[in-house]
């Protein structure tokens, strides 16, 4: 009898019963608990419901600085179950603009790979990350009333759907205050109003700044 070759013994093990019926190695999961990470900036996408839609008013000041110390503050990451893609988590989406745009114009490595923090995604991650942006925004770069007014509203919607109905001015305010953005019911009336009635008569004009103080 004919001494079995190695790829007689392959074909064996790979029949019923040893077929491999799972995949060569399990996919990796992000980690459980707040972790730095190094990434790229291709691994990374902008927050899609970012409060800011008009350029940062101090956009060329803050290129700068990166430019001359590189990134002193990293944005803090997350991932949404079963994307691809990082996304910023609570403010950042600035910086990571800029640093496409420094990694285009230079080619230097230190404006293409960070060190993030990266933060598990929960079941409110969607309320935390809108609420984060909105705080970062004010903290670092005035919005506009109407971004503010229109994220206002995103928000209440993610919570009307969070609690299963919707919710008054008053409870609302609330919870957005316990998410890290404080904002009182008269605000809120106000924000509710400019989106419902002003916006469609005056969008021009509201985008532009009108608001401000």
């Amino acid at each position: 009898m004919a001494k079995p070759t190695a790829h007689d013994v392959a074909a064996q093990l790979l029949a019923p019963p040893f077929a491999r019926e799972t995949p060569l190695a399990p996919t990796i999961s992000d980690p459980l608990a707040d972790t730095p990470m190094q990434v790229t900036l291709d691994q990374i996408c902008p927050y899609q419901l970012n409060p800011r839609r008009s350029p940062n008013p101090q956009y060329d000041a803050i290129k700068a600085s990166i430019r001359q110390r590189g990134l002193d503050q990293p944005p803090s990451i997350t991932r949404r179950p079963g994307e691809a893609h990082f996304i910023i988590r609570n403010g950042g989406n600035t910086r990571l603009a800029i640093l496409n745009e420094l990694w285009e114009e230079t080619g230097e490595a230190r404006f293409q790979t960070l060190l993030c923090l990266f933060r598990p995604w929960t079941a409110r991650g969607e309320i935390l990350a809108l609420t984060g942006h909105l705080a970062e925004n004010e903290l670092r770069g005035h919005l506009s009333y109407i971004e503010r007014s229109q994220a206002v509203e995103q928000a209440r919607q993610l919570y009307d759907k969070e609690s299963g109905q919707p919710l008054n001015q008053s409870e609302l305010a609330a919870r957005l205050t316990e998410d890290g953005y404080p904002v009182d019911q008269p605000s809120i009336s106000r924000m509710g109003d400019t989106v419902a009635y002003l916006l469609p008569a005056i969008p021009e004009a509201l985008h532009a700044g009108l608001g401000r103080p």
